[in-house]
C-alpha cells in the first residue's frame, strides 16, 4: 500500500466495533480498514506493519490480487486497489412476474472515488435512460447509497431493467467491464429480466 493511502486519516487499525473486541473471524486482535479499496486490503489478524522503500513483492500483492488484462501473458498486470463504480438492482427480482401498474425499482450503488452522483435506469433496451432518486447521499464517501425510481407499466410482456451509476470523478459503470483473467472488479451495467402478466 502506498504511504499516502496508509497515512490517510480514514485508513485505520480497528481493535473493536460496537464497543466490543473484534471477533477472531473478523480479524482479532487488529484489522486494517482501507476505505474505497477492495476488501482484500483490509487485512485481518494484523500483528505488525513494516515500511519499505519499494513495492512489496509478496504473493498476495504481486500474484493473487492482480488484474491480468491479457489472456496469454502477464503483460500490463496491475494490483487490485480502488473500488470500481458499480450499482445493482435489488427490486424487482430477476425473473419476477408482475402485473401492470406502478412498481418501484430499487437498488444500491457505490464507488471507490468521490461519491455517487447519478444512477440511471433503462427499461427499453438502452434507448432511453431515466434518473433514479438517490436517497442517502449525505452518508459520506464510504457507504453504499440507496436509490429508487417508480416505473409505470401499462402493457404486458417481457422487460429488461438496467442500472448504471456515475461518480464525482466522471467514472460511469460500463456496458462491458475491463476483462481480466481472474474476474476482479466486475462492474458491468446490472440487469434483471421480468415478465408482466396482465
Amino acid at each position: 500500500m502506498p504511504l499516502k493511502k496508509a497515512l490517510h486519516p480514514d485508513t485505520i487499525i480497528a481493535y473493536e466495533y460496537n464497543n466490543q473486541p473484534i471477533p477472531f473471524r473478523h480479524g482479532f486482535p487488529l484489522r486494517l480498514i482501507v476505505p474505497q479499496w477492495y476488501a482484500m486490503a483490509s487485512v485481518k489478524w494484523l500483528k505488525q506493519i513494516t515500511i519499505i522503500d519499494q513495492e512489496f513483492s509478496g504473493p498476495f500483492q504481486t500474484i493473487d490480487y492482480m488484474y491480468y488484462p491479457n489472456k496469454e501473458t502477464n503483460d500490463h498486470a496491475q494490483p487490485v486497489t480502488t473500488l470500481n463504480v458499480n450499482s445493482i438492482i435489488q427490486k424487482p427480482l430477476h425473473m419476477e412476474i408482475l402485473n401492470t401498474g406502478i412498481h418501484p425499482i430499487k437498488g444500491i450503488a457505490w464507488t471507490g472515488k468521490g461519491i455517487i452522483t447519478k444512477v440511471e435506469i433503462s427499461t427499453d433496451n438502452v434507448e432511453t435512460w431515466s434518473e433514479a432518486k438517490i436517497q442517502n447521499q449525505t452518508h459520506g464517501h464510504y457507504g453504499w447509497v440507496t436509490w429508487e425510481m417508480d416505473w409505470k407499466i401499462t402493457k404486458k410482456g417481457e422487460f429488461t431493467i438496467l442500472s448504471r451509476a456515475s461518480d464525482s470523478h466522471g467514472r460511469v459503470q460500463p456496458a462491458t467491464p475491463l476483462w481480466n483473467r481472474k474476474g476482479y472488479g466486475y462492474n458491468a451495467i446490472d440487469k434483471v429480466n421480468i415478465k408482466l402478466n396482465k
